[in-house]
């Protein structure tokens, strides 16, 4: 654990507006930094309302058609089947399970979406604040709001206010707690077994909400060998680690198909270009930006490879919080290493969703993590150039959020007006692509659900 300073005697947490009032020697950048993270937040707020999705549509239809049906069967043998059904290659238990909170008293409306993707955005954001903020000075906690700042982003508001982007957030937030917990096990003194095995249980639900849920293991155990914990706790979370993965992965399905994509040198250059697209979010989403954006994604990944093989040659005892960076920053690399393999036989444009924002967010969060823990330990850690440095970068973050939240409430509005606007009989274009590929289905699950919610 990072020592105590002598401005903030014992550790003690504070809030950033009780640090406000406890110290004033760094006056009026800890005021600016304060202010900024509060019209942040506000921000975050509107765009998470701005772009609120209350009517369902096209997995959500599904979801909801799914859940009915089990409701009807209503035995513990199809309820079992009901929340381990793969929907595609991802096994969504929290969202069947939302799905049918949703229906028996949200009216169908999507709010427990919306709400359990906050709470977990929040739980992500306040954990790692924590993190940073133990055994920290005033100024050091204040530093640590960036990484809030970055987690409590508008692209982190789309994956709450669409419901349908839930699956990340979920999946997310046990990633995130499963490192934190790890994280403390490996470095505490006493009460080890009640954290890693907190720690194994998080990881293993991480993959019931999103696959990528899945890379929670590999990075455990790096965190593990970073650590230098015993060969036993290794082998657990090996032994856990194929376990899930097997089992995850069987499904009843039939031959996968046959993908005519690229081959060779081609192949590794578009799955190169895609990790450099993925890493580069939320730029990249635009046209304009998209060659500049894959570059800066790019390095990015370099810059969080070179601290990992940094980590690796020196070998030197791991503190909590760097460990904690490092889990994010593989965890950012990792989803992007999957999605590149993902798309490395389509013959599709490489573009990636915004949705996917999010993981990018957290490999920001883990070199700014890692940065302030370095800051921590240079004997030249005086004056106020790190506040200075800290507030530009806030203005940077809430002009961003600004203007992408901006950008994502006009998106969000012209979803749900098409959506809105649907009716039984409409068959445009635009309704197949946005609502459902098959209309009839739309129609018969929009019944369905009509005829559920009236005897409630």
């Amino acid at each position: 654990m990072l020592a105590a300073s002598s401005s903030n005697p014992g550790g003690q947490r504070r809030s950033p507006f009780s640090m406000l009032m406890h110290n004033r020697q760094y006056r009026p950048y800890d005021v600016w930094l304060v202010s900024l993270f509060v019209v942040h937040v506000i921000v975050f707020a509107v765009v998470v309302w701005g772009t609120a999705m209350t009517t369902p549509y096209l997995d959500m239809l599904t979801w909801q058609h799914e859940a009915l049906e089990a409701l009807r069967a209503n035995e513990a043998t199809n309820w079992l089947h009901h929340f381990l059904l793969p929907h595609n290659e991802h096994r969504i238990a929290f969202e069947r399970a939302l799905t049918l909170i949703d229906l028996e008293i949200g009216g169908g409306h999507q709010i427990a979406f919306i709400a359990a993707s906050l709470l977990s955005v929040l739980v992500i954001a306040g954990l790692l604040w924590r993190i940073l903020s133990e055994g920290a000075s005033n100024r050091e906690k204040l530093l640590a709001l960036l990484v809030p700042m970055l987690i409590l982003s508008s692209t982190s508001a789309l994956d709450i206010g669409v419901p349908i982007n839930c699956v990340y957030p979920i999946s997310l937030v046990f990633s995130v707690a499963a490192i934190v917990l790890f994280a403390r096990a490996v470095t505490a003194q006493q009460n080890v077994a009640p954290l890693f095995a907190g720690a194994m249980l998080c990881a293993l639900l991480s993959p019931f909400s999103n696959m990528t849920g899945l890379g929670i293991w590999p990075v455990l155990l790096w965190l593990g060998w970073q650590a230098k914990a015993k060969p036993p706790v290794l082998a657990v979370i090996l032994s856990l680690a194929v376990i899930e993965t097997s089992l995850y992965l069987w499904h009843d399905s039939t031959a996968p198909a046959v993908h005519s994509g690229t081959h060779g040198i081609a192949a590794l250059e578009r799955m190169i270009a895609y990790a450099g697209i993925f890493l580069g979010l939320p730029f990249s989403r635009l046209a304009a930006l998209a060659l500049p954006a894959m570059v800066f994604g790019l390095c990015l990944g370099l810059v969080a490879l070179a601290v990992v093989v940094h980590d690796c040659l020196r070998r030197k005892t791991a503190t909590r919080a760097s460990l904690i960076s490092t889990g994010l920053i593989l965890i950012g690399l990792g989803v992007a290493l999957m999605a590149s393999l993902g798309r490395l036989n389509e013959n599709v444009e490489l573009i990636a969703p915004a949705r996917y924002a999010l993981y990018v967010m957290l490999l920001h969060a883990g070199l700014i993590m890692r940065a302030l823990v370095w800051l921590r330990s240079r004997p030249c850690y005086v004056g106020q150039s790190d506040l200075k440095t800290a507030t530009g970068l806030a203005v940077l973050l809430v002009l961003f959020q600004m203007a992408s939240g901006l950008a994502g409430i006009r998106a969000a509005s012209d979803l749900r007006a098409v959506v809105l606007s649907w009716q039984p009989g409409m068959e445009d274009a635009r309704y197949v692509k946005l609502i459902f590929p098959e209309l009839s289905y739309a129609v018969k699950v929009h019944q369905e659900v009509k005829d559920f919610l009236s005897t409630r």
